[in-house]
């Protein structure tokens, strides 16, 4: 029995050293092969994401279909965070200072080994379960060549949008001036314009606010939504009269906030626009402290689908019509056919049957027409119009199965860049810059030269196929510079969220509060009068992108709650009573996006310091100054702190930073640990810059240091000495300046040479070629200011032909000037603000 007993034992040792030995064996395989390995994930990955994009360009698929995708996608998922964590470790591996990597590659390379090992077994198990079930065959050949799915892209061509609007008016002007002549003699202080969802509401108020706004005090629009809150609207109100920061302190009732609102517009000439609002309440406007029974000078415009809140809100109704034959064929026209007629007899045809599928509602028509193929065979459009046919329309939705359409017909990249629309609470105007950083930062746009051009192409596709309202507007002063802003009708905003949904995003509290979606990708909550982070741990594990923007009663966030993030690239928290952040912030190392506007916080969070993927950075103004570790977080490529003059040295070293969104900059201090002109040359991919210059730091200006900088898209300088400093011609090396204000400069007549510039201001400049700034090709908007001897503009300001870009001119204290020039026919064909300030003997 003892020699039984060793001989068993013998042979367990035996087989357990066998079992040792082979496992140091994978083990060391896993690291030999990882080149190999790495190599073979990422050009799966790229025939996998090709994969999956064509499969859902597809009409939706059966449920067996849908949960094999699913798999799919999980599997994509897992790999491109292998991707994106190899990146992170070749470059910041080292780095003594970096949380949540290990610091041995050994350990990496093995830890990351077993990773893609995973995903090998994972792929062949989904691989076999589409063989047995035959799935391939519904959808595509695992061995067929993957499409290509990228689209050729200009790296040369500027990405700033063109100017004009992407909208095309058809029968407005008549209902634009019944609603003009309602707003004078109506006796009714409140005016509803009822009708469908699509057919325009929104639209003609628009014009009408933009028409009568100047005419009052206060003019005011208010957007609603299924789900608005009452705090948030009295939060719109509050900050359009300069009550803000007393509406948000804590503990303030809705009711005392509506005394306040209503206590400052009493006596007041005031206009407000409530647009969409759907549910019937009696107290709405009682709850907002828009009472109008004690003011005879205000109107309020109101835009539903419910013809009950135009009878309890006691409303003048204006019933919206749909466009006549002749209109609807005119605006089709003009997205299918640029403006002309149909090429030939047969798309003639066609397009009238396919007008027919669009019931005259005005958003249908264009996004249809719109999505059509440029060609003149009529095969196509055949097609598109059987898809219509096909179409199920439900009694009370007449549109939104033909928008559902129209998404589906969209490339992959645009479907996820459109669904992520929803990201914004659907009151919001966008601004398409940090659009596109947060597709960059959810993956949406490959990486790799030409992502920034790449994405704003995709701004601009999706504005050509009417799925996005894109515009260019002033910036509040300082600065005052010219903006792209966008954003998606009611009706499109409601479908991204439909979408969202569908791709596993949460946007109600209720769902974020008890998990009720396990495997979330985005939690969006950005105005849900929110009072803590209702953040449950099992949505954590898949979670890419988290907004609790604009909701100022979150003060805080609990210490732990991104210890389980780990893949979060996006975190909005924008318009929160943040004070501080906690540590473990710095383990999201593949964060991309983080957004702190108009937060409480004093100084940045020590956490920052780890975010090695970090791109975009918004900081709130009461943050007067930056730390010197700030160059450790050295991919960034936005970086916004107005309340920031003076900037460490480091930032030097922020070789990527392309927009540099500070507070005038003092560079007073060049030597003390705080930058001068000259540190700014390392910046080479430097676009946006705001200057505020000093004695000491004149000369390096007039040497013409800052034209290294070639590609300088927006440029401020203000001299603050008292001689007059010269800007040298070396500056038109900046060929690709679109903005240049100046303040107190000699400017020579080179200035008429950057063809490009399209925001000139010079602030009492020594200018004396004005003669030759008419003929600047570009120019939308133009402003001069201060001059002494100047006593009469030039004849060419008024000449035909002259600036025909121009949207805005301003001159401004000429103390001399006596007249303007006459202006001919055919001058200025743009201009849409004129203002003459100031000039006291014109």
């Amino acid at each position: 029995m003892a020699f039984l007993g060793e001989a068993a034992i013998e042979k367990i040792c035996e087989v357990a050293v066998e079992m040792a030995v082979q496992k140091l064996t994978e083990e060391a395989n896993l690291l030999l092969d990882f080149k190999e390995d790495f190599s073979w994930l990422k050009d799966k990955l790229i025939y996998v994401r090709s994969f999956l994009q064509d499969a859902d360009q597809q009409s939706p698929h059966k449920e067996g279909v849908k949960q094999w995708l699913e798999r799919i996608r999980v599997v994509s998922l897992l790999a491109e965070d292998i991707c994106e964590e190899c990146v992170v470790e070749s470059i910041y591996g080292n780095d003594p200072h970096y949380c949540g990597m290990s610091y041995n590659k050994l350990i990496f390379r093995h830890r990351i080994g077993r990773k893609i090992k995973d995903i090998k077994e994972r792929m062949r198990s989904i691989i076999e379960d589409s063989n047995e079930l035959k799935l391939l065959g519904e959808v595509w050949s695992l061995n067929e060549a993957s499409p290509s799915t990228s689209h050729s892209v200009d790296h040369n061509k500027s990405y700033l949008l063109p100017s004009g609007s992407y909208s095309h008016a058809v029968g407005i002007e008549s209902k634009v001036d019944y609603m003009l002549r309602l707003l004078d003699t109506n006796a009714s202080p409140i005016i509803a314009v009822v009708g469908m969802g699509g057919i325009g509401k929104s639209y003609l108020l628009q014009h009408v606010f933009n028409n009568v706004k100047e005419r009052y005090d206060k003019s005011i629009w208010l957007s609603f939504s299924q789900s608005y809150s009452i705090s948030t609207l009295q939060c719109d109100i509050a900050s359009h009269l300069g009550l803000g920061q007393h509406i948000r302190s804590e503990g303030i009732s809705h009711e005392r906030a509506a005394e306040l609102i209503h206590e400052n517009l009493k006596g007041k000439r005031y206009l407000v626009v409530l647009d969409d609002v759907w549910e019937a309440r009696e107290d709405l406007l009682c709850k907002l402290g828009l009472l109008t029974g004690d003011n005879g000078h205000c109107k309020i415009l109101v835009s539903t689908r419910n013809r009950e809140v135009c009878i309890i809100l006691n409303a003048h109704i204006y019933e919206m019509q749909f466009l006549s034959e002749k209109e609807s064929w005119s605006l089709f026209c003009f997205y299918a056919f640029k403006g002309n007629e149909a090429p030939n007899h047969q798309l003639h045809g066609v397009g009238r049957d396919i007008l027919k599928q669009c019931g005259n509602l005005p958003l249908a028509i264009k996004m249809v027409a719109a999505s059509l193929p440029k060609t003149t065979m009529p095969r196509e459009w055949e097609s598109k119009l059987h898809r219509l046919k096909g179409v199920v329309v439900a009694d009370d939705d007449q549109i939104m199965p033909i928008l559902r359409l129209s998404y589906f017909s969209l490339p992959a990249r645009l479907k996820a860049c459109f669904f992520y629309l929803s990201f914004f609470p659907k009151v919001e105007q966008i601004k398409c810059e940090y659009l596109v950083y947060l597709w960059i930062g959810e993956g949406f746009i490959p990486a790799g030269e030409g992502q920034w051009e790449a994405a704003w192409d995709c701004i601009n596709q999706l504005a050509n196929l009417c799925l996005l309202q894109v515009w260019e507007q002033y910036e509040d002063r300082p600065g005052c510079k010219l903006t792209n802003y966008c954003r998606a009708h009611d009706l499109l905003h409601n479908l991204a969220i439909t979408i969202s949904k569908e791709n596993k995003c949460i946007f109600s509290v209720e769902e974020a509060s008890c998990g009720q979606c396990g495997d979330c990708c985005r939690i969006l909550l950005g105005m849900k009068d929110v009072n803590d982070p209702p953040i449950s741990e099992r949505h954590l594990l898949w979670l890419h992108t988290l907004s609790l923007s604009q909701n100022w009663r979150i003060r805080r966030i609990p210490g732990d709650m991104f210890n389980a993030m780990r893949r979060l690239r996006v975190l909005e928290l924008s318009g929160t009573s943040i004070s501080t952040l906690p540590q473990s912030l710095g383990k999201l190392k593949l964060l991309k996006v983080l957004n702190l506007n108009d937060t409480e916080i004093e100084k940045v969070p020590k956490s920052v310091r780890y975010l090695k993927s970090l791109l975009f950075l918004a900081l709130p103004k009461r943050c007067k100054e930056l730390p010197v570790w700030i160059n450790e977080v050295n991919c960034l490529q936005h970086l916004e702190c107005k309340g920031v003059k003076r900037m460490p040295k480091g930032i030097s070293k922020l070789i990527a930073l392309r927009t540099l969104r500070s507070g005038e900059l003092d560079l007073s201090s060049e030597g003390e640990g705080f930058m001068g002109p000259k540190d700014f040359v390392n910046i080479t991919q430097l676009q946006e810059l705001s200057l505020d210059v000093n004695k000491a730091m004149g000369s390096r200006i007039e040497e013409g240091i800052l034209a290294l900088l070639v590609k300088m898209r927006r440029l401020t300088i203000r001299n603050s000495t008292v001689k007059e400093l010269e800007i040298p011609k070396k500056m038109t090396a900046m060929k690709d300046l679109e903005s240049l204000i100046l303040w107190s400069f000699a400017v020579g007549s080179w200035i008429c040479d950057m063809a490009n510039l399209r925001e000139l201001e010079l602030k009492w400049c020594d200018c004396s070629n004005y003669p030759k700034l008419p003929t600047m090709p570009n120019l939308v908007r133009l402003e001069l200011s201060g001059n002494d001897s100047c006593k009469e503009l030039p004849k060419a300001f008024g000449q035909r032909g002259g600036l025909m870009h121009l949207r805005f001119l301003k001159i401004d204290w000429f103390n001399e000037l006596e007249e303007f020039p006459e202006l001919e026919e055919g001058a200025m064909i743009c201009l849409e603000e004129f203002h003459l300030c100031n000039c006291r003997k014109v």
